[in-house]
């Protein structure tokens, strides 16, 4: 018998929560596995979590599987901080490309790190 899969090892590994209320959201907590030597955090786990939102955003709202095409992200603060959150919107959907932007933020609202990426959404198909 198979059993659907219900969450991801990697997204469990890397510590990530996500909620869906009105929109998705994902949140971080500091996790010592996430520290670079210097005692910053790398900067991949933002990227992934910039990476997830925007994706999970434009499945829930178009309702539609997205493939990252091109991930453009800036980095303003590496320093660790306890808690983060991601907040996303759309920008611009033209047929089956979306661009999005996707922001991180500490828990004292600090801009940790921005992103826009395009995505190819493929519609879900039902049955």
């Amino acid at each position: 018998m198979n059993k659907a899969k219900t969450s991801s090892t990697f997204i469990d590994y890397m510590g990530f929560t996500s909620t869906m209320t009105d929109k998705f959201e994902l949140d971080l907590s500091l996790q010592q596995h996430l520290l670079q030597d210097d005692g910053t955090i790398h900067p991949g786990v933002f990227s992934t979590m910039i990476d997830i939102s925007m994706g999970a955003t434009i499945s829930v709202e178009t309702n539609s599987f997205a493939t990252t095409i091109n991930l453009n992200l800036s980095f303003f603060d590496l320093s660790p901080r306890e808690h983060y959150q991601a907040e996303t919107k759309i920008l611009n959907q033209e047929g089956k490309y979306v661009t999005a932007e996707g922001m991180i933020f500490s828990q004292d609202g600090v801009l940790i790190a921005k992103g826009i990426g395009t995505f190819k959404a493929t519609p879900i198909k039902k049955g």
